[in-house]
């Protein structure tokens, strides 16, 4: 079987731990590394091996070697640097969000669709693997709770930047409404939301409730925010209800206590495995020539739910998510679905 050569476009801290889950995997090659710095590209070529390192973009994505590029830059990049991948005729994994925009979103989208090519978004959440055992022990809950609650972001770090990285609810809140999707098993219809920017000086919202309800009939809470990450529940904390269960995911996503009416709870232990796992998820789909199994829909749908939930804020009342999915889909005459 062919080995993937990879490319890595953005040599931070992201860059290095997808490399070196790459280094670890049988079928893929690093080859090329690209950065605005072009001392960090030549950090990570010394560190992890490879055939160049440069800050020329256009060498990075037209060299003929590349098969695949990983996209480990700041959010504001991300959709011109999935499109520039993408019509060189490159496989794309790019790390959360997909885009910071829904029009961003949806010109990747046609450009998946144009190239033929694959592209994975990088929501290592999603392989936690409490998260399928509890898919498993409750497939269609009636309420999820996910809540994510980090210590004060500094002001002045690039995540902070409303351009570059949008804050914490949008930068990881992302994550917060992919895996609130994943568990409740449907497509959220609407969005209403309570928060604002209570401290950080850039402008952004730091802090966030909203309440979806998904066309299922799940309905879904999230509380995203950097106030403090509180010490019983952990930063990262999610909870599943239906009639007589019930599940408390907390330790940040890797202690599972199980409820059923009439039976003894049940406690499953996990790891934080997700950079590894959807690395190999990745691999798997171009091997096999398999659909992502975390695509530009997926990454558009927990960008516009959470973007929505700013509209929420701002109009004091709920606003439409699916609908607007489907009316883009509609006008852009299907461009941005799977091929």
């Amino acid at each position: 079987m062919k080995t993937v050569k990879v490319g890595i476009i953005g040599c931070g801290n992201l860059g290095k731990t997808h490399a070196k889950c790459i280094a670890e995997l049988e079928g893929m090659e690093l080859t090329g590394y690209c950065d605005v710095y072009e001392e960090s590209a030549k950090a990570m070529l010394e560190q992890f091996g490879g055939k160049f390192a440069t800050s020329d973009t256009e060498t990075f994505f037209n060299d003929p070697e590349l098969d695949a590029v990983y996209v480990t830059t700041q959010h504001d990049t991300h959709a011109e640097y999935c499109i520039r991948a993408l019509n060189a005729g490159k496989h794309v994994l790019v790390e959360k969000p997909l885009a910071m925009t829904m029009e961003d979103c949806l010109r990747i989208g046609e450009a998946v669709t144009r190239s033929g090519k694959t592209l994975f978004t990088a929501f290592k959440m999603r392989y936690y693997e409490l998260l399928w055992k509890a898919k498993e022990l409750i497939p269609q809950p009636v309420m999820v709770t996910m809540q994510m609650m980090d210590n004060r972001w500094g002001d002045g770090i690039w995540a902070n930047d409303p351009v570059k990285g949008g804050g914490n609810v949008l930068s990881q809140g992302c994550h917060s409404a992919d895996i609130l999707r994943f568990v409740a098993g449907g497509e959220p219809v609407e969005v209403y939301a309570a928060g604002a920017n209570y401290y950080q000086k850039s402008g952004v919202v730091d802090n966030m409730t909203a309440v979806f309800r998904f066309d299922n009939g799940a309905a879904g809470c999230l509380v995203q925010g950097d106030s403090a990450c509180p010490p019983l529940t952990s930063k990262f904390f999610m909870q599943l209800f239906a009639e007589g269960k019930s599940i408390t995911i907390s330790d940040r996503l890797t202690t599972l206590t199980y409820t059923e009416a009439g039976k003894e709870t049940q406690v499953f232990q996990g790891t934080e495995s997700g950079f590894m796992e959807e690395n190999k998820a990745f691999l798997r789909c171009l091997q096999d020539g398999t659909p992502a199994t975390i695509d530009h829909v997926d990454g558009l749908y927990a960008t516009l739910m959470i973007l929505q939930a700013f509209e929420s804020l701002s109009s004091g009342k709920p606003e439409p998510i699916k609908e607007v999915v489907e009316r883009a889909i509609s006008k852009d005459g299907g461009k941005v679905l799977p091929a």
